[in-house]
């Protein structure tokens, strides 16, 4: 960050004024000021373009309850958090769709935070092990342009920063939330909270951090249960009903919907503890515990209503004179325990030569889940009703985790920083399913499928920035990666019987390499163009695991290769005394990309439409991005930031489903847009308005989701959010806002939150 000419400015003013004050020797009072500018990035600085938020500017725009929301704010990045409290928050990025989760990387102090166990909305960042208020500030780099990071860098990394303290500190926060939400037959009130409490200080060469924060929230539904009306049919039977509503699908398909389900009730809690000892001046050894608790119940709600005006759930039923069958209305209950350990020793002389060492670990201790399991369809109501027979399954995850370790040098020859590492990550998939006779209880009973396996990588990396004159910078860097695939295993019961399918072992060694080259003629003007090539090896839930989620099976596939892309941007920033302006082209070519894809005649499908992990040939993702930030906009106190993406997705060749050609690629939309005004009124007042757009999209690979603004499409959206703080005295401060201001319904496939009203009172000393 560079001092502006209105900072020094205004430091030299209260130099006179304090140099005044003293020659006249009268006491003067002055409140505590900051000086501050944009986040001013000279070229040079990393191979591709970083965008950052820091703690600031996060208190005061942002109604954070989770630490996903932080980066709602910068340019091109969609966290797609469902409701407060999603576990299935997947990042998006320029050229990577919320049903990539294995395309980003999040770190939190250096520890990786990504579930690459699996690439879909199962398995997003365990935003959970991270409170947004512990965060220091938030770095996101764009695309796979440095080789410290591993080929799922291709979407982008997240880099988490949170406090260490220097002397005694302490913070405590109390939050409430309320979402009015109405759809179809929902209009509820639904409700929430959020407790967060840290403490932290240093003594001599010993510092520490420890707190807890516990959410609870009840969420909006996340499915309905639909029937497209020409599946009615005037077959005999059925229960008369009342109380369904009617729509248009995804297709412009005439629907009928029968109910609400996933509407999750969650209670989490995070307790954190960091500890640092300084064994010399230059170097530190780190250890960080955090712990994450979950218990979740998942309810329904039926719209059905009988004759006698009982609720009618999984059943044969009869509505406007077609009978339905209808299944899915299964509430289920889940509870997990995840540790995450790691330790880091590094040293920062800022010298000749610095290393690290660190090493993670992410254990699933316990993570299990239980859900009814609608039977066939009947005529006889007490069997469909999920709370009567509650036949269901278990889900157990325990032993599910992984480890990563890491270690680097970095050499500082004249004009030259080189860093060069080792890398190693495992990734272990431990999954059984199990009959239940009551769902409720969750007790297990015979064993019904499983999944296991595992996946390594190592990678050896080099890279080097060559300062080679004060305007020019050449960075220059290799990754060599090694993967395996191993010990996979796939139960499955088939015909009654419980067979095994083992799979053979896997490996490849790919190598990619990247160059960035920045140019600085003059202070004021930056431009970098940037290139890399990434690879991204299957994960081991794609390999060896089937996934049911509702009425959709996505089976595995032991014979996918790795996705490949190329990556370019060409970047231009024109830097002012109080504020920036950048400009990104970028396009990204990406071979055999890891998508599922709907074939009509799938090998084990009997037939009918199935689900499957494919290799698509060939998918080109290109666009421009523009960024901006000021200070003091047209009035002394008002901050501006704002960003506008236009992206051109296509699936370029597609072997495997050759109708797709030409087609958008999936969850990535064609136009993003955000703005966050900030105001600054005296040393007690801030307010805040902030504006979220994203354009057309699609879910569905053949494109045939033609009408958007439906339960099942991805729509577009226009979020307007508020929030206005007081400092109402010594250490304690008050914030009111609203997210969604305007009340836009939107889609992800599933509805977004409606309007929420947050209301928040902190202590910090």
């Amino acid at each position: 960050m560079k001092t502006t000419i209105s900072n020094i400015a205004g430091i030299a003013l209260i130099s006179v004024a304090m140099q005044a004050s003293a020659d006249h020797r009268e006491e003067l009072q002055l409140e505590e000021i900051q000086v501050s500018a944009p986040a001013n990035r000279t070229a040079g600085e990393t191979p591709g373009v970083v965008e950052a938020y820091n703690a600031k500017q996060i208190r005061e725009s942002i109604n954070a309850t989770t630490s996903a929301q932080a980066v709602k704010y910068l340019p091109s990045l969609q966290v797609r958090e469902r409701y407060i409290g999603d576990r299935n928050g997947i990042i998006a990025s320029r050229t990577a769709g919320t049903l990539s989760s294995a395309q980003t990387l999040m770190y939190a102090d250096g520890i990786l935070l990504s579930n690459l166990l699996g690439n879909s909305f199962a398995f997003p960042p365990r935003w959970g092990l991270v409170s947004p208020d512990e965060i220091d500030h938030v770095d996101v780099m764009y695309g796979p342009y440095s080789a410290l990071y591993a080929g799922n860098s291709m979407g982008g990394v997240v880099n988490i920063t949170t406090r260490m303290p220097s002397k005694f500190e302490a913070h405590a926060s109390i939050q409430a939330f309320q979402q009015n939400f109405k759809l179809y037959g929902t209009d509820e009130h639904f409700r929430g909270s959020h407790f967060s409490a840290y403490a932290g200080d240093r003594v001599g060469d010993f510092s520490f951090w420890i707190g807890a924060d516990h959410l609870e929230n009840d969420g909006q539904p996340m499915d309905f249960v639909v029937r497209d009306a020409s599946a009615g049919n005037a077959a005999a039977g059925g229960i008369v009903v009342t109380g369904a509503d009617r729509d248009k699908g995804e297709k412009g398909q005439s629907r009928v919907v029968f109910g609400a389900v996933s509407m999750d009730q969650t209670v989490q809690d995070n307790a954190k503890l960091k500890l640092a000892y300084d064994i010399t001046p230059d170097i530190r050894a780190a250890y960080t515990l955090g712990i994450w608790q979950l218990d979740s119940e998942s309810d329904v709600q039926s719209y059905l209503r009988d004759a006698a005006g009982n609720p009618v759930f999984n059943s044969r039923v009869r509505f406007d004179d077609s009978r339905f069958n209808i299944t899915g209305l299964s509430p289920s209950e889940s509870e997990a325990l995840h540790v995450m350990q790691a330790m880091d020793v590094r040293s920062d002389s800022k010298g000749f030569f610095d290393w690290q060492a660190s090493f993670s670990d992410y254990d699933y201790q316990r993570d299990r889940s239980s859900a009814s399991i609608a039977s066939t369809a009947t005529d006889d109501a007490a069997l469909g009703n999920p709370y009567i027979n509650k036949a269901g399954r278990v889900v157990d995850m325990a032993g599910t985790g992984w480890r990563v370790f890491d270690l680097r040098g970095t050499w500082r020859p004249e004009k030259h920083t080189v860093d060069v590492g080792y890398h190693i990550d495992q990734y272990a998939l431990r999954s059984k399913t199990f009959n239940t006779a009551d769902w409720k209880i969750g007790s297990k009973g015979a064993l019904n499928a499983g999944a296991r396996g595992d996946t390594r990588t190592q990678a050896l990396y080099a890279q080097d920035k060559w300062q080679i004159n004060p305007q020019w910078a050449l960075t220059t860097g290799g990754r060599l990666e090694y993967w395996q695939a191993f010990d996979g295993r796939n139960l499955a019961a088939l015909s009654g019987t419980l067979q095994a399918s083992d799979y053979d072992e896997k490996s490849e060694t790919k190598f990619s390499p990247k160059v960035g080259l920045a140019f600085e003629p003059v202070p004021e003007w930056g431009f970098r163009a940037a290139l890399g090539k990434a690879y991204r090896f299957p994960t081991v839930s794609e390999l060896y695991q089937a996934i049911t989620s509702g009425p959709s099976l996505v089976e595995n596939n032991p014979d996918l290769k790795p996705e490949m892309v190329y990556s370019g941007e060409l970047t231009a920033e024109r830097r002012f005394g109080s504020g920036l302006v950048r400009a990104t082209l970028f396009q990204e070519d990406k071979y055999d990309a890891l998508i599922s894809q709907t074939i009509s005649t799938g090998v084990g499908c009997a037939g009918v439409n199935c689900t499957f992990i494919q290799n698509v040939d060939k998918i080109r993702t290109r666009g421009i991005e523009l960024a901006t930030q000021w200070q003091d906009v047209g009035v002394h106190g008002l901050d501006f930031m704002g960003s506008l993406t236009l992206t051109d997705a296509k699936i370029l060749r597609n072997e495997s489903n050759p109708e797709t050609e030409g087609n958008k690629a999936v969850r990535i939309p064609v136009s993003t847009a955000k703005a966050v005004f900030t105001y600054h009124h005296g040393s007690q007042w801030t307010h805040s308005l902030g504006m979220r757009y994203s354009g057309r999209q699609y879910n569905a690979l053949d494109n045939s989701d033609i009408n958007e603004d439906t339960y099942i499409a991805a729509s577009k959206f226009f979020f307007v959010d508020l929030r206005s703080t007081y400092r109402f005295a010594d250490r304690w401060t008050a914030a009111l806002g609203i997210d969604n201001l305007n009340d836009y319904k939107a889609y992800v496939r599933h509805p977004y939150p409606q309007r929420t009203a947050f209301i928040q009172v902190k202590f910090d000393y």
